[in-house]
Parts: C-alpha cells; sequence; structure tokens
C-alpha cells in the first residue's frame, strides 16, 4: 500500500471532498479514518495504516506528558468515514478549522498516508524543500 501523488480539489458547501480514485484504490473496503497532523494538515489514513499508527501511538509511555498529548489530540479529533459512489468524504468542521481549509485543498500521497492541506499552508511547507534540500534529507537518510 502506497498513496502518492499530488492533487488539487475542493470542499463543496455541505464539507465533501472528493478522494482522488489513485488514493480510493489504496483504501480497503473505501474506508478511511482522518484526523489532526503536525504542521496543520489533516491525515488521511486505510483501515491497516490506521491500525498500524494506533498501536505505535499506544506503546508510547505514558507517563510522558507530551506523548499523553499527542495520543490525546490524535484520537480525539479522528473522524471515520466511508467514501460515497460518488467517490466523497466528509470533512467535519474541527478539522477543516485545524487545517485553515476554506475551499481548496492539496491532496498529497505521503507513502503510508495521505495528507489533506491548505494550498497556501502546503506551499509554504513545501518552500523548504529545494534541490540542495532535498539532497540533504536524502543524506541525512543514508539512502
Amino acid at each position: 500500500m502506497s498513496f502518492t501523488g499530488e492533487f488539487r480539489h475542493t470542499i463543496d458547501a455541505k464539507g465533501r471532498l472528493i478522494v482522488p480514485a489513485r488514493l480510493r484504490d489504496e483504501l480497503e473496503e473505501n474506508k478511511l479514518t482522518l484526523t489532526v497532523w503536525p504542521e496543520g494538515c489533516i491525515s488521511l489514513w486505510s483501515g491497516e495504516g490506521w491500525r498500524t499508527l494506533n498501536e505505535q501511538l499506544l506503546s508510547l509511555r505514558r507517563s510522558n506528558p507530551s506523548a499523553r498529548a499527542t495520543v490525546r489530540a490524535v484520537f480525539s479529533q479522528a473522524h471515520s468515514d466511508v467514501v460515497d459512489k460518488q467517490g466523497r468524504i466528509s470533512i467535519p468542521p474541527n478539522l477543516r478549522e485545524f487545517a485553515g481549509i476554506d475551499r481548496d485543498v492539496v491532496i498529497a500521497g505521503v507513502g503510508d498516508h495521505a495528507e489533506i492541506w491548505s494550498p497556501e499552508r502546503y506551499e509554504r511547507q513545501q518552500q523548504g524543500v529545494d534541490e540542495a534540500g532535498l539532497g540533504a534529507l536524502f543524506e541525512d537518510l543514508e539512502i
């Protein structure tokens, strides 16, 4: 399973977003979970990916206040949904507000999940990924 690609879409007046077909192909039974994610975007997880994330989060040390805050944020804001016959999901108002999303969105596949961004935040985030910066990232990863 691998979420890849970059897509630009709009959210309708009822808070619905069309999930790109390439991303829908990665979902088990068209089920997914959305939640808050670092840098101010919304993460989109398949069933398998969400189960893996659950295990990782629940294995964090409960005595660590930062770990508890992370677990609380991710689980309390999580929204499970099923892609409808028109290929749409609903994005709750609390998640749209968190991500600064009004109408236009960028959906970016990032391997084990996808991210839903406001175009402005996405562009700011991507500005730091130039050729030199990308090379340094790969060097740090020893790839």
